[in-house]
């Protein structure tokens, strides 16, 4: 009987569950996987009746959950094109509208939109105190990673587009959507920036030595304000380094308000700072960003971007641990065929990961996912082979 309770104690710890020790703050992340389903009324004219496919990572920081969602429409008819209905990257948490749940982001290289390419992968992982959500493409023109970070206890989600061209790349732009507080029509929308607020209908066009941050917010639908079809949720905000673009534009809309900015073409690795205000008033907002943008811009300047969680992942460590655990189910020979394929790649892939040379965008997003079937399949194999000394 004793020898029993020490196994199934060994067996909860191979599995992972820790009643007594202290874990440090972590990021705990949810994947939905790729979903599909028939597009029909209410969704753009050109989607209707074709396939939806969707796939949501949901980074919880303790103190804000940030969602985000890949969604296209696919047609049987043009295999290998993607369908953006508004948009294909989009921020369904904390709240649909702010930064669009149908899509905030677009990456456009030499005039066309990078969301027309199925996406090569979106793998979420938790590393440490910080949460990951990586969009990966390639493209005709380009590999290209949107990569949004996280970190335990923090409300800020931290963005990074990098690129590895396949040709010259002419222009570049990233367009970002809003609907501040509500989806309204019957609203008074404001874009605010370091030195000026900008009002429902005025156009702009900033000086980015003085302006790199924008919140936008709704006069009348402030946090908590309700009507009898609507409650606002708060604002929403955006920092970059003025430095990485060369325009940065927009009309303060009455219903959504698109951000178009041109950024410098002959750079490849471009940083924003993304913030869902959800429950907080304007003025509180508004303080809150005015206190915190030169900080926050200081640390996106230099904020590493790279998930150590992959590029240091002990890969001998591993393969021993497996060994050992395999030795002793010597019946599984699926689960030692596919260790050794992950080995074998893994390898390969780690290399250019931490070489940094061309290829490495790709190698990390293979690895990330080899990672990830790696350590689904480990506390079945401990289990059983634990199992078996009972």
């Amino acid at each position: 009987m004793r020898r029993k309770s020490m196994v199934v104690l060994l067996v909860l710890g191979g599995l992972g569950l820790r009643v007594l020790a202290q874990e440090p703050p972590q990021v705990l992340i949810s994947d939905s996987g790729v979903t599909t389903s028939l597009i029909g009324a209410g969704a753009p004219a050109h989607t209707i009746g074709l396939q939806r496919v969707m796939h949501a990572i949901v980074m919880d920081t303790g103190v804000r959950q940030y969602g985000l969602r890949y969604v296209v429409a696919q047609d049987d008819k043009r295999p290998g094109i993607a369908i953006p209905g508004e948009g294909y990257i989009g921020m369904p948490q904390p709240t649909d509208c702010n930064w669009y749940g149908g899509g905030f982001f677009d990456l456009q290289i030499n005039g066309q939109t990078i969301g027309s390419t199925p996406i090569h992968s979106l793998v979420g992982r938790s590393a440490g105190s910080r949460g990951y959500a990586d969009f990966v493409f390639d493209t005709s023109l380009s590999v290209v990673r949107i990569r949004f970070v996280t970190q335990a206890g923090s409300d800020a989600l931290y963005c990074q587009a990098l690129l590895e061209p396949k040709m010259e790349v002419k222009s570049l732009r990233v367009v970002v959507r809003c609907y501040p507080s509500a989806f309204v029509s019957d609203a008074e929308r404001h874009v605010l920036t370091p030195t000026r607020d900008l009002a429902q209908g005025e156009k702009a066009e900033l000086d980015l030595a003085t302006e790199s941050w924008l919140l936008y917010y709704d006069r009348i639908f402030d946090a908590g304000h309700v009507s009898p079809s609507r409650t606002g949720v708060g604002p929403c905000a955006v920092l970059w380094p003025g430095s990485q673009a060369d325009k940065v534009g927009f009309t303060v809309g009455g219903y959504g308000i698109d951000t178009a900015m041109d950024l410098k073409p002959e750079l490849r690795d471009f940083r924003f700072v993304f913030f869902d205000y959800k429950g907080t008033k304007n003025d509180a907002a508004m303080a809150d960003l005015r206190q915190r943008a030169d900080g926050l811009l200081r640390e996106l300047a230099a904020f590493p971007f790279t998930d150590e969680g992959v590029a240091t992942w002990p890969l001998a460590q591993k393969q021993e641990e497996i060994q050992q655990a395999l030795a002793t189910v010597p019946e599984e020979k699926e689960m030692a065929a596919n260790y050794a394929k992950w080995s074998t790649e893994l390898e390969e892939q780690l290399k250019l990961v931490r070489s940094g040379a061309a290829g490495a965008i790709m190698a990390e997003a293979n690895a990330a996912k080899t990672i990830r079937e790696w350590e689904r399949g480990v506390p079945e194999l401990k289990l059983k082979a634990l199992l078996r000394e009972i």
